[in-house]
């Protein structure tokens, strides 16, 4: 009897050392779920408009970060008596993603602009072959040709209308690229429209 109990015990322990370090990591990730302690959620509705303009929630899910509470704040593009309007939303009372929108008397493409500003900060930019849409870091321009209403410069007539997009809560902004190209894709006629070009 004791040889049996010897022999159960021996084929026992080395086969369940991995079975019991594999059970443990599984009661480890339970627990971690059960508490609240793993990948952060996003407790909050993801908006339906940005700055006024209706966008797909799809569009702006992989673009909001992990938190409770989001706000509004800032202008709405449909307003078209000005020529430029900003909004920002906060998660959690951090910024998350920015958008500003205006018309321009400077006949200005995206990559033109995005080449001005990432070239003073030394950051790699990258535009599409037509120049519409350009972007650098956590930021993504936008231009489209705009007529028959006022710049942003006193009295003078709008020619473009720029927009751009910023999110700063990414560590790898090359990640999220593909996510404020599709939004600009999406967003630049709606609000060129919206705000009379």
């Amino acid at each position: 009897m004791a040889d049996r109990f010897t022999k159960r015990r021996s084929r026992t322990s080395h086969v369940s050392a991995r079975q019991r370090a594999a059970a443990a990591a599984t009661v480890l990730s339970f627990a971690l779920l059960a508490s609240g302690c793993g990948d952060p959620q996003v407790n909050y509705a993801i908006p339906r408009e940005l700055c006024g303009v209706a966008v797909e929630q799809d569009l702006l899910r992989p673009l909001f970060p992990p938190g409770d509470k989001v706000e509004f704040d800032g202008d709405s593009l449909p307003d078209a008596n000005t020529a430029k309007s900003f909004c920002q939303y906060y998660v959690d009372g951090n910024t998350s993603l920015s958008v500003d929108g205006r018309r321009s008397s400077e006949k200005v493409t995206a990559a033109q602009l995005v080449r001005r500003y990432a070239s003073h900060a030394h950051l790699d930019s990258w535009a599409r072959s037509d120049g519409s849409i350009a972007g650098y870091s956590g930021s993504v321009f936008g231009t489209t040709s705009c007529s028959g209403a006022l710049s942003d410069s006193d009295g003078q007539p709008a020619r473009v209308f720029t927009l751009n997009i910023s999110v700063n809560h990414f560590t790898s902004t090359k990640a999220v690229r593909p996510d404020l190209e599709k939004l600009m894709i999406t967003l630049l006629p709606k609000a060129a429209h919206a705000k009379a070009c």
